[in-house]
């Protein structure tokens, strides 16, 4: 699972900069000159609120490009965070993160390249990045208090990701890292900030996006590939996580 790289001095050519409303599920576009982007980083740094993901030679983007989320309240600060995609400097590591993150990146990257970029379009794919990553600083490799040890967290995601097609229960998961349900329920959510279940079904919304712009599959064939057993419900999450039916995602990406 991608976590954030730490921050280092970066080099901005252009910062557009997309700004999500949560409580409108609505986003807006900002091509602000290049300090205030600078600042605006700096601050969301300093706030722990920033995720970066580095962009190497096989992403087609011409500048960086910024995130923002807003949250509902002004005093809900565990709501509001930014993603900052932004180009490789010299001595940065790259992280390795899931490969929707590329494709849905590319999206924004395309859809800001359009004479009149696609707003809606901007919104739900920032929206299902947001899912997909959290905005938790990057840890060393140490157990949280009450969390997964390093070992069972990547034991516990390997399974799932694995196992996308497939029904199974929580409590296979838990066995495999040698835990009770409940004591493995708690620690995933202490460790991923998200309990398995939810981890799960995002994964797979996911991993339904990469199907969806990168293959001709049906939505049935989509939906059993992912998990669902029936392209109803499968409808019914995705609509609900990215904010528009799969069919209508996918003109929209194409």
């Amino acid at each position: 699972m991608y976590r954030a790289e730490s921050a280092c001095t970066t080099r901005h050519v252009g910062l557009p900069t997309v700004i999500v409303d949560l409580a409108q599920r609505s986003a807006a576009v900002d091509r602000g000159d290049r300090q205030r982007g600078v600042n605006l980083i700096a601050n969301l740094r300093g706030r722990a609120q920033l995720t970066e993901i580095l962009l190497d030679d096989a992403d087609e983007a011409e500048d960086d490009l910024l995130l923002i989320y807003r949250a509902a309240y002004a005093a809900d600060t565990e709501g509001a965070g930014a993603i900052l995609f932004r180009r490789q400097a010299e001595g940065d590591v790259c992280a390795q993160h899931p490969p929707a993150v590329r494709t849905l990146a590319q999206v924004l990257f395309d859809s800001l390249r359009a004479e009149a970029p696609n707003v809606p379009l901007l919104a739900h794919v920032a929206l299902a990045l947001r899912a997909i990553l959290t905005f938790r600083p990057s840890r060393e490799d140490t157990t949280p208090r009450g969390g997964l040890a390093t070992w069972q967290e990547r034991r516990a995601i390997a399974y799932m990701d694995e196992r996308l097609d497939q029904s199974f229960p929580v409590s296979a998961v838990a066995e495999a890292c040698g835990l009770s349900v409940n004591h493995f329920s708690r620690a995933f959510r202490r460790s991923i900030g998200k309990p398995p279940h939810r981890w799960l079904l995002d994964r797979r919304i996911e991993r339904a996006c990469e199907l969806l712009r990168g293959t001709d599959m049906s939505l049935a064939d989509i939906a059993l590939g992912c998990g669902f057993a029936e392209q109803s419900h499968f409808t019914r999450v995705f609509t609900r996580t990215i904010g528009m039916p799969p069919g209508a995602w996918r003109r929209a990406a194409d």
